[in-house]
This record gives C-alpha cells, sequence and structure tokens, in this order.
C-alpha cells in the first residue's frame, strides 16, 4: 500500500482546492439568482445564506477522482471493482437529482423516500449488503433479510446526515470526521477502493468547511446531506474485495451513531407525542414533520451558543470514530466497545440533562 502514498496524497489535495473553488463559484451563483435559505423559527441562522453547497462538495469529490484514474494502480482498482464503481455512480447520480431538485423546488416526503429507496436498491443490488454475522463461532445468514435491513440502513444514514445538517458546519464536521474514521478503517482492512472513495470525501469536505463554518457562507443543502449519507451508507457495508461476505459493519456503525441514534430519538418522540390517541396513520406521517428536537436545537437552547453545542456534539463524534476504529482490530475490540458504550452515555447525557443554572 506504500506505492499508494502520493496518489492519496495528491488526490486529498486536489479534492479540498476543488471543492474550495467550486464553493466559491457556486455560492456566487446561488446568491445572483437568489438561491438563499431565510431565518425561520425552526432555523438557527440569522441572516439570508446561499444554498446548493453541495454541488461543490459533489464536484470537489468526484473531479479528482476522474483525474487519478489516469494513474495505472488507480485504473488497475476501477477494473477489479468496477460493480461498485456502477453501483455508486447510478445511486449517487439519482440521490445528486433528488436533492437539487429539493433545494431548487421543494418535494414531499413520499417523493424523497422512493428517490431514497430506489438508490439505496441500486447499490444493495450491486452488493452493499451484509449477508450473514459470525456470533462466538456461530455462523447466522441473514438471507433476504441481509438486503432489506441493508437497504433500510442506507436509507436511514441518508436521513440522518440530512437531519444533522441543521447549524453551521455541524454536518460537514461529523461528516469529516466519520469520513476519516472511515478511512483508517479501509487502511486497517488493505480496503483500498473504500479508502480512495473516503480520502476524496475528506478533502472534499476539507476545502468545503472554511465557507461552511459559523457564520456559514453557504450551506450544503439537501444535495449535499444526501449524497454525503449515501456514499457514508455504503462505504459501511462495502466488503473488501479480498474479505468473506461477513457483517463487518460493527465498527462502521458504531461511527455513525450519533446522527443514527439521534434520528431515531427524535422519530420515537414525534410518532408518541400526545399519546396514542391520534390514528396511527396521522402518527407515522407525523414522524417526519419540522420540529426542534434534534440534539443541535437542544444543546444551543441549554448552552445558548452554537460553538459549544458544536464542540459537544463532534467531541462525541470523534468518540463514536475512535471507538469504531479499534474494533477493527481483534486486539482492541473490547476497547472500542467500550468507547463506544460511553459515548453513547455521554450522548444521552448531553441530550437530556438539565443544566443546573446558578443562583443570582
Amino acid at each position: 500500500m506504500s506505492e499508494l502514498i502520493a496518489p492519496l496524497v495528491l488526490l486529498f489535495v486536489c479534492s479540498a482546492l476543488t471543492s474550495f473553488v467550486a464553493t466559491a463559484i457556486v455560492r456566487r451563483g446561488a446568491q445572483k439568482i437568489g438561491l438563499v435559505d431565510h431565518p425561520g423559527d425552526r432555523k438557527l441562522h440569522e441572516v439570508a445564506t446561499p444554498r446548493l453547497g453541495g454541488l461543490a462538495i459533489i464536484f470537489g469529490f468526484g473531479f479528482p477522482l476522474l483525474l487519478l484514474a489516469a494513474n495505472a494502480r488507480a485504473a488497475d482498482l476501477v477494473t477489479k471493482n468496477l460493480t461498485y464503481l456502477f453501483a455508486v455512480l447510478a445511486s449517487g447520480s439519482l440521490t445528486i437529482g433528488l436533492g437539487v431538485y429539493d433545494d431548487l423546488i421543494g418535494t414531499n416526503a413520499p417523493k424523497k423516500f422512493a428517490a431514497q429507496f430506489a438508490s439505496a436498491i441500486i447499490l444493495v443490488s450491486f452488493g452493499f449488503q451484509f449477508d450473514f454475522i459470525t456470533v462466538a463461532g456461530q455462523r447466522f445468514d441473514f438471507g433476504f433479510l441481509g438486503a432489506v435491513a441493508s437497504v433500510l440502513w442506507i436509507v436511514g444514514v441518508m436521513n440522518a446526515m440530512n437531519f444533522i445538517d441543521g447549524m453551521d458546519s455541524l454536518a460537514t464536521v461529523v461528516s469529516l470526521t466519520i469520513a476519516a474514521a472511515f478511512s483508517v478503517i479501509a487502511i486497517l482492512r488493505a480496503d483500498i477502493f473504500s479508502l480512495v472513495i473516503m480520502i476524496a470525501l475528506t478533502g472534499s469536505l476539507v476545502g468545503f468547511y472554511p465557507w461552511n463554518r459559523p457564520p456559514a457562507k453557504i450551506f450544503m443543502g439537501d444535495t449535499g446531506a444526501l449524497f454525503i449519507g449515501l456514499i457514508l451508507a455504503a462505504c459501511s457495508i462495502a466488503r473488501p474485495s479480498k474479505s468473506p461476505t461477513a457483517l463487518i459493519i460493527g465498527g462502521p456503525m458504531l461511527a455513525l451513531a450519533l446522527p443514527v441514534i439521534d434520528t431515531l430519538i427524535v422519530m420515537k418522540q414525534r410518532f408518541g407525542k400526545n399519546g396514542t390517541e391520534a390514528p396511527f396513520l396521522q402518527r407515522l406521517t407525523r414522524i417526519f414533520s419540522a420540529d426542534r428536537n434534534h440534539i443541535h436545537h437542544i444543546l444551543v437552547a441549554k448552552y445558548g451558543s452554537v460553538g459549544k453545542a458544536i464542540f459537544g456534539i463532534w467531541s462525541v463524534t470523534l468518540l463514536f470514530a475512535a471507538a469504531a476504529v479499534l474494533t477493527v482490530v481483534q486486539s482492541t475490540k473490547p476497547i472500542g466497545y467500550a468507547s463506544g458504550g460511553i459515548a453513547l452515555l455521554v450522548l444521552l447525557v448531553l441530550r437530556y440533562r438539565k443544566r443546573r443554572h446558578n443562583a443570582a
């Protein structure tokens, strides 16, 4: 893998620079045509801010990968993983189309989920799924349920990343931390395909961050959040070409724990809101309604600071990411799962512990 160091460093730098420049161009264009996100009751920003920054992230992610294809080693990698690459391109294109349409015109929940499930099914159809799990030396095959669970996981991660994109730079730093963890996991597993994808995504997010840090000059929008969620979900269940088709997502699932758990908690709260008197279909629809119950809303209300909220969420994400890496190595696996348990505890304390105010 040492011969890949120079191409990977070049890929990272090109992705970061491309994303940085592309963001400046997209921001100027969005301002000229009035594609801005206006402040509102549920939103934390105070001034109208351009959206569609996700297009710059995607360009920063994809364009350098095309340049890398000129490398002989990279061309060999593409040949060995052509099915995976086609699946990512096909599902990614569909997700980008959905995100751009939603950012420009807006769409409803059924259409969003139809496109998201279609993207997920494409990935699963081309091998992005888990088939069995081994527990205490015993193998348990999932069969068709593995495909179903994989589709639900991909759609869930896409929406989790979209939901957490509610504060300047929050989705960017969370995604960046997870992508960096996935890069380390790919190195440990000798999974070159996932490593290349994650290095490109990490570089693109690094280039986007200066424009998105508080106070944000541009937002990634649904286009960016859904695409990032799709790529992270795909790599969390991608199998290295030489590995068995086992359930190897324990580590990656830990890295994605914060946005996923936060989304599940909020959906449960929405479903159970006002008791069980409301009809089931109405309660189910309410799951997808907007509110201020996500962890970033709670922490801002609790501490009165966007910076403190971002730091708290990033710290927990970093702990989950470290736990994910540790679980991949057999000798440190117990430490990894223990760290994941601590991260979960910290997350729950941040979310539910009431802040004590000093007496006047």
